[in-house]
């Protein structure tokens, strides 16, 4: 079996308000999508309504640690990650399903055409209370860095993610 195309890393602090909403965004998507939450020493249930996802879904994954702020929340997630590639999704937000599909076509063509993505570029829609701010443009593009045109090819698809 070879990696996961994607590794959604979910650093979480105090977290039970909201982790369930961006877990069912997460879920899925078979052995192409990978989900590592880092309980990061919280006070309330986060660690237990984490758990219980990985209890369900063998693609979840729990680091339990002490607290050491968000970026070692991320820095622990990423020594976990087995993807191909990494994303950070706060435990707040939450992803479109068809955007995240998307995104998995591009890393999965990328794969398949043997060519090491360096890079994937995806735009959002930024959601706070029932007020939607929208890019112009809901695409991702990806860059591959060495390529002969201009040092770089770069695909696009359509993502979307919220917070």
């Amino acid at each position: 079996m070879s990696a996961p195309l994607l590794t959604v890393i979910v650093p979480a602090y105090n977290s039970e308000d909201y982790l369930d909403r961006a877990l069912t965004t997460l879920v899925g998507y078979g052995d192409e999508l990978e989900v590592i939450i880092v309980n990061d020493g919280s006070k309330d249930r986060t660690a237990e309504i984490a758990d219980e996802w990985a209890s369900r879904y063998p693609s979840v994954k729990v680091i339990h640690q002490e607290n050491k702020g968000h970026g070692g929340a991320v820095n622990a997630g990423l020594a976990a990650a087995t993807g191909t590639h990494v994303r950070v999704v706060d435990s707040d937000d939450w992803l479109d399903r068809r955007a995240t599909n998307a995104v998995l076509d591009v890393l999965r063509e990328e794969r398949e055409a043997g060519r090491d993505l360096d890079l994937l570029v995806t735009n959002y829609v930024y959601d706070k209370q029932a007020r939607l701010t929208r890019p112009s443009s809901a695409t991702a593009t990806s860059c591959r860095v060495g390529a002969p045109s201009a040092g770089r090819t770069c695909a696009a698809a359509a993502t979307t993610s919220t917070s």
